[in-house]
């Protein structure tokens, strides 16, 4: 019995200092910023995370991804639209009559202007020739209780027009092709242009010209100077300007060559309007400016003292 008991012991002893078998290793634990919990419990992030901040792209939203694009799309569409609204057409204010005399270039213009709604260019022509009826601008005016006056287109030494002319709806004369008839003065019941003379046949307002003067060459067209005009022989000037609407003037120029006259012109603020066309007259001792006294800042005369009597003339007279 005692010997079995011992056996037991033994075996128990031999038991306990045997070796274990060696449990399999642990896996490599992670890298401390990977294992760190969300947990506020957790334990501290390594030395390296605390007290760091996080970037922008972190910790901003990113705008454009976040911005809806509705907003944008409704701007875009509201700036369509007033884009393509067209605005209502303003009526050209009246011009009141009036004599104003301005320094352009060196070049003196004076001239009368008028709103072809109140008032009207009308030919006044002297079928029997030069100074038959009238000697000068004003008498011509005054016939026909005219507020102005200048003289009108070129002439032969005959006497006999040098162009086209309609005079209270009588046709006389004949389509002058050369420069001193490149431009048409047209003018009917309702309104009043001036055209190349290309472009007579086709007007609108020919069929039922009232009044009509041919002459040139045209100083100004589509608000510029012609090119090619002589810059040669300083003279006294006439001419007829409008601004494509309803404003228009009759003027008169002290001395100036053509070329000179049309730069002047084409540069300068007539009473408010800029030219879009102007019309040469006859001129030299021809040019004869008259604004009565019923013409704002009149009377006025320009005219030489050797002026010789001329064709026709052009009178503003009321509409």
């Amino acid at each position: 019995m005692l010997r079995r008991i011992l056996l037991l012991g033994l075996l128990a002893l031999t038991g306990c200092s045997a070796p274990l078998e060696k449990p399999p290793a642990a896996p490599l634990a992670a890298p401390t910023a990977a294992l760190l919990p969300i947990s506020p419990l957790s334990a501290k992030p390594a030395p390296e995370l605390i007290d760091s901040k996080p970037t922008t792209a972190q910790a901003e939203p990113i705008i454009a991804e976040a911005e809806p694009i509705i907003p944008l799309a409704a701007d875009d569409q509201q700036t369509d639209q007033a884009a393509v609204i067209i605005p209502p057409v303003v009526p050209q204010l009246i011009m009141p009559l009036a004599y104003h005399s301005i320094l352009s270039q060196g070049i003196t213009i004076s001239a009368v202007y008028f709103d072809d709604r109140k008032f009207r260019l009308t030919v006044a022509d002297q079928a029997d020739g030069c100074g038959s009826q009238w000697l000068d601008a004003k008498s011509a005016a005054l016939s026909c209780d005219g507020y102005a006056a200048i003289n009108g287109g070129f002439f032969t030494p005959e006497g006999k027009p040098l162009g086209l002319l309609v005079a209270s709806g009588i046709k006389r004369g004949s389509l002058n092709n050369s420069s001193l008839g490149a431009g048409i003065f047209i003018s009917s019941k309702n309104k009043s242009a001036i055209v190349r003379r290309e472009h007579y046949a086709s007007s609108s307002v020919t069929n039922n010209a009232e009044n009509l003067l041919q002459a040139g060459p045209m100083l100004v067209e589509h608000g510029k100077a012609t090119i090619g005009l002589s810059d040669h022989n300083e003279r006294p000037r006439s001419f007829i300007a409008w601004d494509g609407k309803h404003h228009w003037a009759i003027g008169h120029i002290d001395s100036s060559t053509l070329a000179a006259a049309a730069k002047a012109l084409s540069e300068s603020s007539l009473n408010g309007f800029k030219a879009s066309t102007v019309l040469n007259l006859d001129g030299g001792r021809s040019s004869d400016l008259w604004a009565g006294p019923r013409v704002p800042s009149g009377p006025k005369t320009h005219r030489s003292f050797l002026n010789k009597p001329v064709r026709n003339y052009l009178v503003i007279t009321l509409r």
